[in-house]
């Protein structure tokens, strides 16, 4: 297909060349608009890369298991496109021009599995891709959040899981489970951040999570 940004094009010849920073098991696929912000996409992806115009066919010509996609939010490709690309089970890092807890929320709900500014530092992509690669999300603090807080407006199916944890572990979780900053955990349970730290790693251990989301998560489906 004739690529309609030459722009595109030339960054991608120029970058694709170097050495691939992050070691990737699955290939990044990259849908932009956006010259300006393809060349962090470029370099924090690596040079398995490839840089794709037509999203229409990418379900006929790829295999989800084998490829990951980083989508710029535009009008080509809407959230409604993004959402049914989900459906189809492949892996997308979505950016965004003006990033909103609202969209994120939304996107992550339909099955993304991160969400950054379209203008994110290569090291931020980095972090993100290897996260979605090892099988986790990579998600803002605020949405995080505002997550946690809509799962907390139903109602927890059972206790049993408490019986893990110690009665401090356990009032750490509540305090999670309220949408509490670790320095608002510190303080309401009058500790140090430090230790809201351990006790966060030892409750991850112990009920087998790796964040504060899949905590809620785990939580309200245990």
């Amino acid at each position: 297909m004739h690529n309609p940004n030459p722009q595109i094009e030339s960054n991608l010849n120029h970058i694709i060349q170097g050495q691939s920073l992050t070691m990737q098991t699955k290939r990044p696929l990259i849908f932009t608009q956006t010259p300006n912000a393809l060349k962090n996409w470029l370099t924090a992806c690596g040079s398995s890369t490839r840089v794709i115009y037509d999203l229409t066919s990418l379900v006929q010509k790829n295999d989800p298991s084998k490829v990951i996609l980083l989508i710029q939010i535009s009008q080509k490709a809407n959230l409604e496109a993004i959402s049914q690309l989900c459906q189809k089970k492949f892996e997308i890092l979505a950016f965004s021009n003006t990033p909103t807890n609202a969209e994120g929320l939304f996107l992550f709900k339909n099955g993304i599995k991160g969400y950054l500014n379209t203008y994110a530092t290569v090291e931020i992509i980095q972090q993100a891709l290897n996260a979605i690669q090892a099988g986790n999300i990579w998600l803002g603090q605020d949405i995080m959040q505002a997550m946690i807080g809509q799962l907390g407006q139903t109602p927890i199916k059972t206790n049993e899981w408490q019986n893990l944890l110690t009665y401090r572990e356990n009032q750490v979780v509540q305090q999670v489970l309220n949408k509490k900053s670790n320095r608002e955990i510190a303080a309401k349970l009058n500790i140090t951040e430090r230790t809201v730290k351990s006790h966060l790693h030892n409750i991850f251990r112990k009920l087998h999570v790796s964040d504060r989301l899949d905590l809620a998560l785990k939580i309200h489906n245990w």
